[in-house]
């Protein structure tokens, strides 16, 4: 994967946060080479501390809940929902097969945020949510 890819998406990921019943902060990893019909039992695998059941997510419906669930009235929840607005358009614009999953069945849910690049490299984008 390109290393001018993986620099991007950490600066649109620093300082921002996932708000849940904590803030979670978000992770850009190289996943590398991976077959898209390999990637469920990936992150599976990835997240095996944390056994659950996988659920897929709309990317578009994911990243408009962020968004109008941030209080207007607060500077610092806007900024953080206008980073995941600039996220989701970075990954739109450079990546294919954007998929949001969840990993529920605990407390701590699992968060990963996938996408592919044209050369089939995936990268991951992990945060969690704490749901009691």
């Amino acid at each position: 994967m390109e290393n001018q890819i993986l620099s991007d998406l950490s600066e649109k990921t620093k300082d921002l946060l996932y708000f849940s019943e904590s803030e979670a902060p978000v992770v850009v990893a190289d996943l590398g080479q991976l077959p898209k019909d390999q990637l469920n039992a990936k992150l599976i695998e990835l997240n095996s501390e944390n056994p659950g059941t996988l659920k897929t997510i709309d990317h578009n419906e994911f990243f408009d809940y962020l968004v109008k669930r941030a209080d207007p009235g607060d500077s610092y929840m806007v900024d953080n929902a206008n980073k995941f607005t600039a996220l989701h358009t970075y990954l739109k614009d450079n990546f294919s097969a954007i998929q949001v999953s969840r990993i529920e069945g605990g407390t701590t849910v699992p968060i990963i945020i996938t996408a592919y690049r044209p050369d089939s490299s995936c990268v991951a984008l992990s945060t969690y949510a704490i749901e009691t």
